[in-house]
């Protein structure tokens, strides 16, 4: 029985299935190789980890050493150390290798700690020195930044720091995203650091804003929709190799234009379809397509309303309103603030500032619009009853 290659709900490992992402691909293994520091920047869901974790492997493959470390339970300072402490100790793989190495500290001894939430007990490595926090941070960023060089081989260095905006969540003021370029500052070109996260928005202050510390100091790069022409070949060739059925063209055509290219959405629906494919060992009918694509639909309903219920009631119906009449390029104008969000110009300014904030809405060169194409989907058809969606995926499925 072979594994369905369609991988939801986990970040997609190196050697399993991926569809394809070969220009960025491309671009990250080029900036690994020039030390190019890079920050990927995309909304949520759009398969940032599973695209790293391909270049990863592929760096692995030539030799090279890699570290990923996950600041999504950082909430301070401390846990910050004890995460790079951790993933050090890890560049060694044995305690004694690393005490002997690291010429810069003082002593190194396991250290069983206990979460002050789950209570559950954690096992960190304490570089212990008379210092402060901000100077223990600093230490241990130099000690990893150092590492291909002070091993003495020709060994190189790929960080990538996951919920990267956490550190301007620690420190509003943007003093630790100073200390991290200036220690990423005095790289040697044997280690790059590859920063990413779920919150583009602080993402994009942290790099964009000319008083923040990383402004010109990484390489930005955009995480698109999948491009349909790699999704197509990805889908046909995957079911082909693993069931020997040939799915048409057009009807992949038609799911892909559904969802938008969402990257979650379209490998959702793709898995479940193999799986129901299978079990019959044939194509299924049309009816079965739309029935899935339906299922997943008013899924992310509920998933959008409830991501939506924490936004202000005027953010939310400008949303609405948005996702309604887009593009929308005169927001200012009488037929939108007025007719279409009921607001006075002060009231309709506070929202959008929220919803670019939230990352909800962008602004493009044809108007606004809303930024995740799944979302732009549910909202579109929010007043749709099941049969009358149906009729939506149907048609669409079939006009491809």
């Amino acid at each position: 029985m072979s594994a369905n290659p369609f991988i939801v709900q986990r970040p997609i490992k190196y050697s399993e299935p991926f569809c394809n992402r070969q220009q960025e691909m491309s671009r990250l293994e080029m900036a690994a190789e020039r030390s190019e520091a890079v920050c990927i920047l995309s909304i949520r869901r759009f398969g940032k980890t599973s695209l790293v974790n391909q270049i990863l492997g592929r760096l692995e493959e030539k030799g090279w050493l890699t570290l990923s470390v996950d600041l999504a339970g950082c909430f301070c300072i401390d846990s910050l150390v004890r995460e790079f402490e951790k993933g050090l100790y890890s560049l060694r793989g044995r305690w004694q290798r690393l005490k002997e190495d690291l010429k810069g500290v003082a002593r190194l001894r396991p250290q069983l700690t206990l979460d002050p939430l789950s209570s559950q007990p954690s096992l960190g490595f304490d570089f212990s020195r008379p210092a402060g926090e901000i100077e223990r941070l600093k230490n241990v960023l130099e000690e990893i930044v150092a590492f291909p060089e002070k091993s003495g081989t020709d060994v190189h260095l790929c960080l990538v720091l996951d919920e990267f905006q956490n550190v301007r969540r620690i420190d509003p003021k943007g003093r630790l995203e100073w200390l991290f370029r200036s220690v990423f500052q005095e790289r040697g070109g044997k280690f790059v650091p590859f920063l990413l996260g779920s919150e583009r928005h602080l993402l994009q202050m942290m790099i964009y804003e000319e008083s923040a510390a990383f402004f010109k100091g990484v390489t930005p790069m955009g995480l698109d929709v999948l491009p349909e022409k790699e999704v197509v070949s990805f889908v046909r060739d995957q079911f082909l190799k693993t069931l020997d059925i040939t799915i048409p063209k057009a009807r992949i055509t038609g799911i892909y234009r559904i969802f938008g290219g969402h990257p979650y959405a379209v490998n959702w629906f793709w898995s479940e379809l193999w799986a129901l494919e299978e079990r019959s060992k044939e194509t299924e009918p049309l009816d079965t397509w739309v029935e899935t694509a339906v299922g997943i639909i008013l899924n992310q309903r509920d998933y959008y309303q409830a991501l939506n219920s924490r936004l202000p009631i005027g953010a939310r119906k400008v949303l609405l309103a948005i996702a309604a009449n887009e593009p929308v390029k005169k927001v200012f104008s009488r037929d939108f603030m007025v007719k279409a969000c009921g607001m006075a110009q002060g009231s309709l300014q506070s929202a959008l500032k929220i919803l670019l904030e939230e990352d909800e809405i962008k602004k493009t060169r044809d108007g606004y619009i809303i930024s995740d194409p799944l979302e732009r989907l549910v909202l579109a058809v929010r007043d749709m009853d099941e049969e009358q969606l149906a009729e939506f995926v149907r048609a669409r499925i079939s006009q491809a």
